[in-house]
């Protein structure tokens, strides 16, 4: 019952982050072709030839050499398709960090690239081996030398189309949208769900006594060091409810946990036995690295890296920074619409059942702002656009709070920048946008 998807998100990611896993597919795809080809040459024979006979006039020697070449051209266009991907994936490490490595192997077309290669390759040697057999496995090839020449054909197309899909995937502009469509693709999955959405007359107070109320408390331990890939919600409140108990997540995906450190807190009124503590040890995915699974910051971290590295002293691209800007504000512009989970989750008989940590609006802004604000003081084009941003945030403002945000930002910028040598237009025009912002705020 308490089996989710959620447990294995990180798995799936890690597959789909990896040069094997669309590949392996196609290559036992490959396999499976070859050998249903074989057998159609040689169980039906005898009602295809009638009807294309010219392709069962080829010489065995020449096959023979034909899959021989081909063979060789694929293995070889494999070992050149693997240099060109290396060599992106340097630059990319070197120019946007060795975080958007993880994107670039994700990319579907290179996996499909190169498994059209290998594939092609391991179809050839099979057919080729399967041409010595002697009686009675022997056939005669026809079918099975077609689909050799028309994968060939596909690869040929593919080839070029990896090439021009290499050149365009290292532009910044791409590179940056990319993360901009995962980080969207993110923040659609994270609206709270109905058992998350908040009670009338439920307070920080209420929880507080609901959870001093209950005499036990067991604490869930981390199992080992590493960051909290994915907390599965659902079964949480499904062994509470079970269980009658209360469990509160001091962790939230994202966080680093060390080895034995306090996940959670159950509470309840009775002894907890030791197996709920186990199963909820079990629904708190721990792992090596971040994913963005649960985890809208990650992609946010992203942005944020390519910013910073555009503007520092040795990449100097300042065009990069203004673009990841740009699309940090257009995700902030959304997220003023939404409403963030919250962290009372309840049971189908609306019965509190997991208090967790959640993300908010300021968590979210600040990491999109705050690092970029403190690296581009000494960058006026970048500086004008982090306050257009803040005034175009200002106006999607929904509430108090995320007013209070651009306001903060935007003092602090102004204290930043009051502190550089400037001159006198542009310290005018910084100021300007300053006072612009802050008299939308009192409006």
């Amino acid at each position: 019952m308490l089996l989710n998807i959620t447990k294995f998100a990180p798995i799936i990611e890690k597959a789909r982050a990896s040069f094997w896993f669309v590949p392996s597919f196609m290559v036992l795809f490959s396999i499976w072709l070859a050998i249903g080809s074989i057998y159609i040459d040689a169980a039906y024979i005898d009602h295809i030839e009638p009807n294309l006979p010219i392709i069962y006039r080829l010489d065995i020697d020449a096959i023979r050499s034909l899959l021989a070449a081909i063979a060789g051209a694929m293995i070889t266009v494999t070992s050149i398709a693997f240099s060109i991907t290396i060599v992106a994936l340097t630059l990319a490490s070197s120019q946007f960090g060795p975080r958007l490595l993880r994107n670039f192997m994700m990319d579907s077309g290179t996996q499909v690239a190169l498994g059209s290669f290998i594939s092609n390759f391991l179809y050839c040697i099979l057919v080729f081996c399967a041409l010595s057999f002697q009686e009675p496995y022997a056939f005669k090839p026809g079918v099975t030398v077609v689909i050799a020449v028309l994968m060939t054909c596909i690869s040929v197309g593919v080839l070029i189309y990896f090439i021009h899909h290499v050149a365009k995937s290292i532009q910044a502009d791409v590179v940056i949208d990319d993360v901009y469509q995962e980080l969207k693709r993110g923040i659609k999955n994270f609206e709270p769900s109905i058992n998350q959405q908040a009670k009338t007359g439920i307070t920080d107070e209420t929880i507080e006594a609901n959870l001093t109320q209950r005499t036990q408390q067991k604490n869930v331990l981390a199992s080992c060091s590493g960051y909290v890939q994915t907390i599965d919600h659902s079964a949480l409140i499904a062994l509470a409810a079970d269980s009658d108990i209360l469990i509160e997540c001091l962790f939230r995906p994202g966080d680093f946990a060390v080895k034995n450190a306090v996940l959670a807190i159950i509470h309840s009124n009775n002894v907890v036995d030791e197996k709920v503590t186990q199963l909820a040890t079990r629904q708190i995915v721990l792992g090596g690295y971040r994913t963005p699974v649960q985890d809208p910051e990650f992609a946010i971290h992203q942005l944020v890296e390519i910013a910073l590295r555009a503007l520092s002293p040795g990449i100097n691209d300042p065009y990069s920074a203004i673009t990841c800007v740009d699309k940090l504000n257009s995700v902030l512009c959304d997220l003023t619409k939404i409403n963030f989970p919250n962290k009372r989750n309840y049971d189908p008989k609306n019965r509190l059942r997991l208090v967790c940590k959640v993300l908010t609006f300021d968590d979210i802004a600040k990491a999109a702002f705050d690092q970029i604000r403190q690296q581009a003081k000494s960058n006026i084009a970048v500086t004008i656009r982090l306050l257009e941003s803040l005034q175009v945030l200002m106006d999607f403002a929904q509430n108090d709070k995320q007013k209070q945000f651009v306001s903060s930002q935007t003092k602090m910028i102004e204290e930043q920048q009051s502190k550089q040598s400037l001159s006198k237009d542009d310290l005018k025009a910084i100021n300007a946008k300053v006072a612009l912002i802050l008299m939308s705020k009192q409006s």
